[in-house]
């Protein structure tokens, strides 16, 4: 059985983007190894966090701070991320170091709230 002409081009285009996109989704190892980069990177800010947070400073700035200390556990997150994709490394890049931030400033203020601390 013949598929109609445009049927045939969406199935083509799909199978299409489908392959495109497999490369990513098939190394498992990486995977495992972003997300294990992506562990440590998140313990850091956490325990960056709470010895850099004094309790009056704006939580932002404690996160800016903390982020800041973890910068090696952030550059193979980035590193690790890019090799999926080198051409986007400049958006991975920026993602990363932005998410950094607000992870930090959420440890900070879960820990706040924690100890009751609030500013």
């Amino acid at each position: 059985m013949r598929l109609p002409p445009l049927l045939s081009a969406v199935s083509t285009a799909a199978a299409f983007l489908l392959t495109a996109c497999a490369p990513a989704y098939e190394d498992g190892h990486l995977s495992r190894s972003i997300n294990e980069q992506r562990m440590a990177r998140d313990t850091c800010l956490s325990n960056e966090a709470r010895s850099l947070d004094d309790g009056r400073s704006a939580p932002e700035v404690i996160a800016r701070a903390a982020s800041g200390a973890c910068t090696a556990q952030n550059d193979r997150l980035i590193q690790l991320m890019a090799t999926m994709d080198r051409s986007g490394e400049a958006q991975i890049t920026d993602a990363v170091r932005k998410d950094s931030v607000v992870k930090a400033t959420s440890y900070v203020l879960t820990m706040r709230a924690q100890t009751g601390v609030s500013r």
